[in-house]
């Protein structure tokens, strides 16, 4: 519940979507939920929620839409877009960095998050150092495939590496996924139809055990089979 204060284990934690820091230096909740734990050691509430609230370290998909000479504003679903400066990118230079079009899709991770300010974006991430001309980076402009909207919950689930949907159609389907923390999940395969399926299958999967998961699965491709 709101107020109630969360226990840290006495182990240093970033504190990610609601939850903050009181006057005593505590952690508390800021809304309803259920409280999770990630490997890396961060907090959060877990919330049925469609309204997004950056946190520092989200990983989000955004939309390029306004470019100006340093930096883009991009809508990542709050009430103001943030900001992603144009050197933000691994190994971006001033002669050298990219020239991204009003409507381009991006994946970043939020760096700075104020309720009282615009969000800031970047593109660099500390998983790889491979320079964004390579087109190997974790994050970057997002080419074809298609975007579709989920509910933050059920984007959190999907980021986790035991997410069952995701390692079920791995095994039959050969795809790209990047999900954003904001509920956008950008998603690529051999052909459009394998797209819509996945799409479909992933949307689907949020409120079904992991049996049935598979069930829909079977089901689905044997269905496209005849």
């Amino acid at each position: 519940f709101p107020g109630d204060e969360i226990d840290l284990k006495g182990i240093p934690t970033r504190l990610g979507n609601g939850v903050v820091q009181n006057d005593d230096k505590k952690a508390v909740a800021s809304r309803y939920g259920i409280v999770k734990r990630s490997s890396n050691n961060r907090v959060w509430i877990d919330s049925y929620r469609k309204r997004y609230i950056a946190s520092v370290g989200d990983w989000v998909l955004g939309v390029i839409t306004e470019k100006h000479s340093n930096d883009y504003r991009v809508d990542i679903g709050e009430d103001q877009d943030a900001r992603l400066a144009m050197l933000s990118f691994e190994g971006a230079t001033k002669r050298n960095r990219p020239n991204l079009e009003l409507g381009s899709l991006v994946y970043c991770g939020v760096s700075t998050a104020n309720k009282d300010m615009e969000s800031e974006l970047t593109c660099i991430s500390p998983f790889t150092k491979k320079e964004w001309v390579t087109g190997q980076t974790l994050f970057g402009p997002l080419k074809g495939g298609y975007v579709f909207e989920c509910s933050l919950r059920l984007a959190r689930s999907l980021i986790s590496p035991r997410c069952h949907v995701l390692r079920s159609l791995g095994a039959v389907l050969k795809y790209e996924l990047a999900v954003g923390m904001n509920g956008k999940v950008w998603v690529n395969a051999d052909s459009v139809e394998e797209i819509v399926i996945i799409s479909k299958i992933i949307i689907n999967s949020e409120f079904l055990s992991d049996k049935d998961v598979d069930t829909m699965i079977e089901f689905t491709l044997e269905r496209i089979a005849k």
